[in-house]
């Protein structure tokens, strides 16, 4: 399915871009998901820097903890920092863990963490940011909760923010939870492999990461501007308590001792002059077949994520996106989202293939869309003040065909104020009807849009786009580079497109322009000597 527009002087074209003007998509690094980051520094933890990390003596339970924090529960072994969780007492408590923090804060950023978790009934492995609360008591400077597991449950991870006032005391807080599968179907566990735990901290956003997949996200008007106005500068903690109010304390199913093995940090601030961010990951094949670069949304089905990378029905490569229902009765929303950067007058497009199989059809209401949105700000929320507009198209439903690959398309311009264009997947499922859907191959691209009678596609208009013509006149077939007036025939009517929008910038006058008899170019190099080239001026599409 195609999508065409043309007004204004400016082309719109459903075609293959490489024909006109080479599209190069690069895989971007999760952490390019604007703004773009500078490595401000890292620790491999060859050794342990007193300069960089502090580790913490503490016989004061937190949260009806169980353990002290004791320096000599901090090690480093092969290449990693490892807290090691032990039931030896330490004063009047039954067990003993460690903690470290930096020396120096950071407001702003992004912190990523590769570790892998201790997993065991009892053990409460974190990764977070908190003020220097002796200056601002908690929870009045925030607190960002990158990574928390339950050491009873060891396939899935949260992430929090909690903010609010200590006189008088208020607390608030929000958060999410998280399970990955493999592409087989598995859920993964966090205390069999090192996993990258992260986050992005903006004035306007908290973005949370589980191996490059932006799972959660807590926009500053969520909390009513807390983000923006009363965070405080903070220090990145690692932890395991032991018991507490968050998960059971240890019991005689406890497995010790327990190490928290931490690889590596990395901390980043913004970018200066961040570059161009375009679509990662588009095959989901990175990490082995993943949604690695993606923001996921809706993925609420316990035990069996409902937004997940598969390889049940995959058109190239290992993998593909699968999509279906949470199951959580009336309308639900599921699926994933990516942005890449525009400007006023782009022409955007995406394009994917989709499959449904006949043993998983759609069912009922179930229908899914592919949508593309623009906002004033990258990383703005969907639906707040910065969204400019968004556009859709049904990619299946019920009535879809099974077991075939169909492609779908959908072109746009960037309104005016335009700085992201953001491609949804959307899986609507209507109370508890079934059906699920494959994804595969996605573009998702811009280029400034072409000028009506820009055949070469070089951005102006003149001599050269006349050979463009002639050497096609005649031709019949969907998106010809000089089908000017989108016929589905290269014909005169084309080339008075093109010297309309030549001659309409003052080049030259319309009886200089050759004929399509004439047969020569000698016209053509007077075109050259006598006039400039036609820039058009672009115009944005009306959006709702």
């Amino acid at each position: 399915m195609t999508s065409f527009l043309a007004s204004k002087g400016v082309l719109r074209r459903g075609l293959v871009w490489s024909a006109i003007l080479p599209i190069v998509l690069t895989t971007a690094d999760a952490s390019c998901q604007g703004p773009q980051w500078d490595l401000v520094w890292e620790d491999d933890f060859n050794s342990f820097d007193p300069n960089r990390w502090q580790a913490v003596t503490s016989y004061a339970p937190t949260n009806n903890s169980r353990h002290a924090y004791l320096p000599s529960q901090v090690s480093i072994d092969s290449g990693d920092l490892v807290i090691t969780s032990e039931n030896i007492p330490a004063g009047s408590l039954p067990y003993r863990s460690g903690l470290v923090r930096t020396v120096a804060s950071q407001q702003f950023g992004r912190w990523e963490v590769r570790a892998k978790l201790p997993v065991t009934t009892g053990m409460w492995p974190a990764i977070w940011l908190l003020p220097d609360t002796s200056a601002h008591p908690w929870p009045s400077g925030g607190e960002i909760d990158i990574m928390e597991n339950r050491g009873n449950q060891p396939t899935r991870t949260s992430s929090a923010f909690h903010y609010g006032t200590s006189q008088p005391y208020r607390h608030d807080f929000v958060y999410d939870e998280q399970q990955t599968p493999t592409l087989a179907g598995a859920l993964v566990r966090y205390d069999q492999g090192y996993h990258t735990y992260a986050v992005d901290w903006t004035p306007t956003y908290l973005r949370f990461y589980v191996d490059g997949v932006n799972y959660y996200t807590v926009y500053d008007e969520d909390v009513g501007g807390f983000l923006s106005q009363n965070a405080k500068p903070m220090q990145l903690i690692l932890n395991t308590a032991v018991g507490g109010d968050f998960l059971p304390n240890p019991n005689a199913s406890t497995v010790w001792p327990q190490q928290f093995r931490i690889d590596s940090v990395r901390v980043f601030e913004a970018a200066d002059q961040p570059g161009a961010i375009e679509l990662g990951n588009p095959g989901f094949e990175e990490n082995d077949g993943s949604l690695a670069g993606w923001t996921v949304f809706g993925n609420d089905l316990p035990g069996n994520p409902n937004v997940r990378a598969a390889n049940e029905a995959v058109r190239t490569g290992a993998a593909s996106l699968k999509l279906f229902g949470s199951y959580r009765g009336g309308l639900s929303l599921s699926g994933v989202s990516q942005g890449i950067t525009v400007q006023a007058g782009d022409e955007v497009t995406a394009t994917l293939q989709a499959l449904v199989r006949s043993a998983d059809a759609l069912a009922g209401g179930n229908r899914v869309e592919m949508k593309i949105e623009f906002y004033n700000a990258f990383g703005a929320k969907h639906g707040g003040a910065g969204m400019l507009g968004e556009h859709r198209l049904v990619v299946a439903d019920a009535a879809t065909g099974h077991d075939a690959w169909l492609p779908h398309t959908l072109q746009l311009i960037a309104p005016e104020g335009a700085a992201e264009a953001r491609l949804a997947i959307v899986f609507e499922q209507s109370d508890y009807d079934g059906g699920a859907i494959h994804l595969d191959d996605i573009l998702f691209a811009s280029r400034p849009a072409v000028p009506l009678g820009d055949y070469n596609g070089d951005g102006a208009v003149d001599a050269a786009d006349y050979t463009v013509w002639r050497d096609a006149l005649g031709q019949t077939g969907d998106n010809l580079a000089a089908d000017g007036d989108r016929s589905g025939a290269v014909d005169s009517l084309d080339l008075n497109v093109w010297r309309q929008h030549f001659a309409g910038a003052g080049g030259v006058s319309g009886q200089a322009v050759p004929s399509p008899n004439s047969g020569a170019l000698a016209g053509v190099t007077l075109l050259v000597g006598i006039g400039a080239a036609s820039k058009q001026t672009l115009q944005p599409a009306q959006h709702d």
